[in-house]
């Protein structure tokens, strides 16, 4: 089941809970107390629960549950509220004209139409009598909402559009409470004891062919109550009927409505339509168009088909395109896919030594100076000579970082979605780790050890080259200790391209057969042996850039997490700023060893 999930809320269509008609069946015998299910077949009234409150129910698998005030209909005219069989509108058969809440749920009296089919709508809901359509069912109109809490959906918005009589309710709380029939006799016995409906135009015994003209217009005017006008004036709709008639004949003769079916219109809730009650294509509709002119003064079912029907027809002359309300569906911000500045990397920062500092106070470091003497070969009954050591101190002193951005008050108040004030913030962390990152390249660029000149070889000779500078280390006094190896821009990507005579990689990605190294899959580095050399950025990538094999215990970084201070002291901008310290330092020169790929650093 698919569901749109917003903050808070949950919006549901019939498609998202896989139901063909989007209904909510009801039974009224149990929970919620409220009116009993029943039929008053004389007055023609069905009476019962519509809804009961705090009761669970479960259709095709789902749990709905309704509360106080979120069923809406027209209080000034409950009459647009229909009832149905089975939620088809081609099964109307009467209007709610009574619906009343309460705590406990929402009550409806229901008005059934003097039409055999009516008839037995109240035949068969009757509890007394046949107990078919003893159930009832509520339809909605457009703009349904739930929240879905618990895995029961909530109903927070529920627009009422029709109360269908149904067989087999889900909820335990609503049914009939009576069945009213008029006392106008819309049947007949023949002399075998048969009940035959009367005509519902003229109100005499079932006949075939047409209307006994004396006959229906008797019925007629003994079932057409007189308007009530001031000064006792019968209603003149004369304006009204020439007014529909010409607009019928101008624009609506040779049109034919289409079926619209029930469907899910809207991806933000329900949209509802009902079929045409007219045709004019020779065809019988569900209404006669002339019938319902006729009674529009005193009936108001028939009143309301050509009121919607009018509006209808309107509104398929004067259809609105989207071209028509383009401003009112501006571009949509979507702040979820918001697409901030990359995180930069820090890789000097990774492969050197590093620690904390919170203030700028120089603070200084013991450090080894020089040695002589003290082992030799001891000759017995003889002191040794005493060897001689000195020591010195290197004095750091940490430097102050920092960066201010003002935002205007007009921005700040507005916000936005992410808040400016985010976005300049990750960007100024961006700025400090840069900054970094460019010290430790400044110390490391500023040792005066002497460099190893590659004089720009390639392919083989660039990875012998290179190899050959290891080997060389094993040798000098105390051994190769050099075990971090940062790479600038070119040095790098002459590595990763090196080839041999074949064209075979001779650091390659996959299959590194016969090979002194790899490349890494993510291009971020390579391994010549065991060494790893990582592609420094903060180094560069031109003619004047270096690269640098060294000790990581020699070389130093230190810095304080950085503080994000907001000042408010100004009408016009809001101050965002940004303050940490920083320090680099190489405790032991010859421990660094600049490696120099070009040799052309003009």
């Amino acid at each position: 089941m698919t569901i749109r999930r917003f903050p808070h809320q949950v919006t549901v269509s019939r498609a998202d809970l896989g139901l063909a008609q989007f209904s909510l069946d009801l039974t009224t015998d149990a929970a919620g107390g409220g009116p009993v299910f029943s039929v008053d077949k004389e007055s023609r009234v069905i009476r019962g629960r519509a809804m009961p409150f705090g009761v669970v129910g479960t259709k095709q698998g789902v749990k709905f549950q309704f509360g106080p005030g979120v069923i809406e209909w027209d209080k000034a005219n409950p009459k647009r509220v229909k009832m149905y069989i089975g939620h088809d509108v081609h099964q109307a058969v009467g209007h709610i004209f009574e619906l009343v809440e309460s705590d406990d749920g929402l009550d409806y009296a229901a008005k059934i139409a003097q039409t055999p089919e009516g008839d037995r709508a109240l035949q068969l809901a009757d509890p007394d009598g046949d107990a078919v359509w003893d159930g009832v069912s509520i339809g909605p109109g457009e703009g349904v909402q739930f929240e879905l809490v618990d895995g029961v959906y909530h109903a927070r918005r529920y627009p009422l559009r029709e109360i269908s009589l149904t067989p087999q309710p889900v909820f335990t709380g609503a049914r009939v409470a009576s069945v009213a029939m008029s006392h106008t006799t819309t049947s007949t016995t023949d002399k075998e004891g048969t009940t035959l409906m009367n005509c519902q135009h003229c109100g005499a015994p079932a006949h075939t062919g047409a209307c006994d003209p004396t006959t229906l217009a008797a019925f007629t005017a003994a079932n057409t109550p007189p308007a009530a006008v001031p000064g006792g004036q019968a209603p003149d709709f004369s304006a009204v009927t020439t007014a529909i008639t010409d607009a019928v004949n101008a624009g609506f003769q040779n049109l034919q409505f289409p079926q619209r079916e029930q469907g899910d219109l809207a991806p933000g809730g329900f949209q509802v339509s009902e079929p045409s009650p007219y045709r004019f294509d020779g065809t019988a509709g569900a209404h006669s168009f002339s019938d319902d002119l006729r009674q529009y003064p005193s009936n108001p079912d028939a009143r309301g088909r050509l009121d919607q029907f009018m509006q209808d027809a309107w509104d398929a002359q004067f259809a609105v395109t989207p071209a028509n309300v383009g401003a009112l569906n501006p571009t949509q911000n979507r702040p979820d896919l918001f697409v901030p500045n990359l995180t930069f990397t820090r890789p000097l920062w990774e492969m050197v030594t590093t620690g904390v500092v919170d203030n700028q106070t120089p603070f200084t470091i013991p450090k080894f100076a020089s040695a002589t003497g003290l082992v030799g070969t001891h000759t017995a009954g003889v002191e040794p000579t005493p060897g001689a050591f000195t020591a010195t101190a290197q004095t750091v002193t940490p430097a102050p970082m920092s960066g201010k951005v003002e935002i205007l008050r007009e921005v700040w108040d507005q916000g936005g979605t992410p808040q400016a004030d985010q976005i300049i913030w990750g960007e100024m962390l961006n700025g400090y780790f840069e900054a970094i990152e460019a010290r430790i390249a400044t110390v490391l660029n500023a040792v005066p050890t002497a460099e190893i000149n590659l004089a720009s070889a390639v392919d083989s000779a660039l990875v012998n080259s290179l190899t050959g500078t290891l080997v060389d280390l094993q040798f000098v006094r105390g051994g190769n200790r050099y075990t971090a190896l940062a790479l600038d821009g070119m040095l790098g990507k002459a590595l990763v391209q090196a080839k041999d005579g074949s064209g075979r990689n001779l650091l390659p990605v996959l299959g590194a057969s016969n090979a002194n190294g790899t490349t890494d899959a993510g291009f971020d580095g390579v391994n010549i042996g065991t060494l790893k050399g990582r592609f420094a950025w903060a180094l560069g990538a031109t003619n004047a850039s270096k690269s640098h094999l060294f000790v990581p215990s020699s070389v130093w970084a230190w810095a304080s997490a950085p503080k994000k201070f907001l000042f408010e002291y100004r009408v016009s901008a809001v101050d965002l700023a940004i303050w940490g310290y920083s320090a680099a330092a190489v405790t032991r020169d010859s421990d660094v060893r600049p490696i120099d790929y070009t040799t052309a650093d003009a």
